[in-house]
């Protein structure tokens, strides 16, 4: 089986996935079932880097215009407060994200992971089972290659849907995945993916449950991009078609651990805290890390039973 790898916001290091794929080939080897897995990390995180550099340029040389009018806020940078964090903010989140929604560079993003998925599988030609596993804005990402109805032979989507029809889709796994509000966003319809399924001159594998596509949504509980998606889809999508939310139950951090359990609690606290380390914690080689892998392992494997028995797993 190929399994291909799609990141989202904030990805400056192209083996981002490397723990989380040796915590899934962990998984993989308990389950003695011999398949023949090979992964790929698709990466795209460089391509405009030089965008973000200009908003941060051109904040701080107004910053300074209007600190050279009012030197006494100077010493504590009152005239803008959190410069910082507003240098993260647009770094690790806002820039990729806006970024992406510009038609011309969405279109060169696409491209880039088509030619490298197009790549992948001619170096892997006897392998016909495809999965995905995406994070973040790359769930966005993917959902346009995959379902996007662009009628443009030049397009990355139609080219990659294209490449698509030699292989078996088998499963999809997404991490931290703001899908929901993109759906309601821009209506996407999600009866595509029937639609796909049943133009695809692929052979339907059913050799688990019979279900055509496998698709599993993985939550950290403290993930304030990631949010559930089966009650807005479920009356989109086929009973073929297995979808089920699964949700990595721990504290992000020992910071978020520590304010939940304070005198009182102090939920907003705890929040802030976890949001940066729970949107990553899916690649981290920790206790989430492995149940992300885990639980992905079971995606892979079409061991549906353990999906269905419950959407929260044990550690």
């Amino acid at each position: 089986m190929l399994t291909f790898f799609i990141h989202g916001i904030n990805t400056q290091n192209s083996g981002y996935a490397n723990k989380l794929i040796e915590n899934i080939n962990r998984e993989l080897l308990k389950s003695n079932t011999g398949a023949a897995t090979s992964f790929y990390a698709s990466f795209w995180g460089n391509l405009f880097n030089n965008k973000k550099n200009k908003i941060i340029g051109y904040i701080e040389k107004d910053f300074s215009r209007a600190c050279n009018l009012h030197p006494k806020y100077t010493p504590r940078s009152d005239i803008y407060r959190y410069q910082k964090q507003r240098k993260k903010f647009i770094n690790n989140f806002l820039g990729d994200f806006l970024i992406y929604q510009n038609i011309e560079r969405g279109n060169v993003i696409r491209k880039t992971i088509y030619e490298q998925f197009k790549q992948y599988t001619e170096d892997h030609p006897k392998q016909k089972e495809i999965h995905f596993v995406t994070h973040s804005l790359g769930s966005i990402i993917l959902w346009d290659l995959l379902f996007s109805n662009s009628q443009d032979s030049w397009s990355p989507a139609f080219l990659f849907q294209k490449k698509l029809k030699d292989f078996d889709l088998i499963s999809i796994s997404t991490m931290g995945s703001p899908l929901l509000f993109f759906k309601e966003m821009l209506d996407l319809d999600f009866h595509r993916i029937d639609s796909w399924l049943k133009l695809s001159k692929r052979p339907i594998n059913t050799s688990s449950n019979a279900y055509k596509l496998r698709w599993v949504n993985i939550i950290h509980s403290s993930d304030l991009v990631a949010y559930p998606l089966k009650a807005a889809i479920e009356d989109e999508i086929s009973s073929e078609i297995l979808f089920s939310d699964q949700y990595v139950w721990q504290d992000a951090n020992g910071a978020e651990a520590t304010l939940h359990f304070m005198s009182g609690g102090q939920p907003d606290g705890a929040m802030i805290a976890a949001a940066e380390d729970a949107h990553s914690s899916y690649f981290q080689n920790n206790l989430d890390g492995r149940i992300t892998a885990r639980i992905i392992a079971y995606n892979l494997l079409g061991e549906t039973d353990k999906l269905l028995k419950r959407c929260v797993t044990p550690e």
